[in-house]
């Protein structure tokens, strides 16, 4: 009887623990998508950080999709489904007129964008 109580219990255990690996199989799985990534540059070629960086849909420019800084080296990166689709991306920063740039998305690939900022003139 014991025997088959231990059995059991073992038995249970490796169908829990199969189970459990079989869902993080299952929650790993990566849906594809596409990266749209760059620098922030001043006029003078700079990196800039600190920059505002957002990612709007090109039908809705008004709506924010994602919005990060720029890195102290200039950098971002925004992870998007795969396309076809159509963006804007728009650097601001205070004392520089803002910067945009159309981005289009064919399928699962990485675009890379450069972002100039210039200073306002003072008139």
């Amino acid at each position: 009887m014991r025997t088959t109580k231990s059995s059991l219990a073992i038995l249970f255990a490796c169908l829990a623990f199969g189970s459990v690996v079989q869902a993080q199989k299952k929650s790993t799985k990566q849906e594809p998508y596409a990266i749209v990534s760059g620098s922030v540059f001043l006029d003078s070629g700079v990196a800039q950080g600190g920059a505002k960086v957002v990612l709007s849909p090109k039908d809705q420019p008004g709506k924010k999709l994602q919005e990060q800084s720029s890195s102290p080296r200039g950098e971002f990166s925004f992870r998007v489904p795969p396309g076809p689709s159509f963006y804007i991306l728009t650097a601001t920063m205070k004392g520089f007129e803002t910067a945009s740039k159309e981005v289009e998305i064919v399928a699962q690939e990485q675009i890379h964008k450069s972002l100039l900022l210039v200073p306002t003139s003072n008139k």
